[in-house]
């Protein structure tokens, strides 16, 4: 890690993470969430001896990186449209090691085509979650592109994850609540059935305020809507054991996914 700091640039941050993984980020731009990080134990790997996957939107590329890590896939195509977030993901795959697992890409999610990448056998991705101009918008232009549907809506990331999953692959993605019926509506629009969904809480006396969707391409109508994950127990900032559990193994207990 000494070695990285040396190289870290003005503006930069690093960081040390789950699963080991040393992480150069903005310092006043995108860093690593929890719902990152969930998103990334959220995926599954299906099976199969070569597994590929992409992620629309990867920004530095933890998500990605942590997925690779836990050998959910043995490729991915980590698609992220802005350059300075491709410039620092190459970076971070380099200095974990990982070249030979996570593939940067440049590119606009409304212009990946299949023709030119071929099929995956899941997708996943952490998609902004506000509307272009909406709310108080960030001075940090990396941030607001980032967060707000600047450079393509809910649409427009579920018709690029329909053209690249191959048919009966799973596409997993984390959205607000408040959205659900946007999301729904663009995961039926491109061919994708949701079959899991999770809602995610602070505590038992609060309202959701993230979901966790895996959605079939191609699957049947009929969709799993699973227990709640809460945060902390009711009244306490004590975790449960729950969302200790995913924490600690990286990965989703069971109840809160399918196959």
């Amino acid at each position: 890690m000494d070695n990285v700091t040396d190289n870290i640039l003005r503006g930069e941050r690093v960081d040390r993470i789950n699963d080991d993984i040393t992480l150069i980020q903005l310092s006043d731009g995108l860093t690593f969430t929890t719902d990152a990080y969930l998103l990334s134990a959220y995926v599954r790997r299906p099976a199969g001896k070569h597994v590929t996957a992409v992620e629309l939107g990867a920004g530095t590329g933890v998500v990605s990186l942590l997925a690779a890590a836990r050998k959910r896939a043995d490729v991915i195509l980590a698609v992220e449209a802005q350059e300075k977030f491709v410039s620092i993901m190459r970076r971070n795959v380099e200095i974990n090691g990982l070249s030979d697992a996570v593939r940067p890409m440049l590119a606009d999610v409304r212009d990946v085509k299949a023709g030119e990448l071929g099929t995956f056998d899941f997708v996943f991705s952490n998609p902004p979650y506000m509307r272009a101009g909406s709310g108080y918008e960030n001075a940090s232009g990396e941030k607001n592109m980032a967060r707000r549907e600047v450079m393509g809506t809910i649409y427009d990331f579920c018709a690029a994850a329909g053209r690249l999953c191959r048919y009966g692959g799973m596409f997993y993605v984390v959205y607000r609540p408040d959205r659900l019926a946007e999301l729904c509506s663009a995961l039926r629009d491109n061919g994708f059935e949701p079959k899991s969904m999770t809602f995610m809480s602070a505590d038992a006396d609060s309202a959701p305020s993230l979901l966790f969707c895996s959605a079939k391409r191609g699957g049947a109508p009929g969709m799993k809507v699973t227990s709640p994950l809460f945060v902390y127990e009711r009244g306490t900032r004590t975790e449960t054991e729950d969302f200790r559990r995913i924490y600690e193994t990286g990965s989703f207990p069971d109840k809160f996914t399918v196959r």
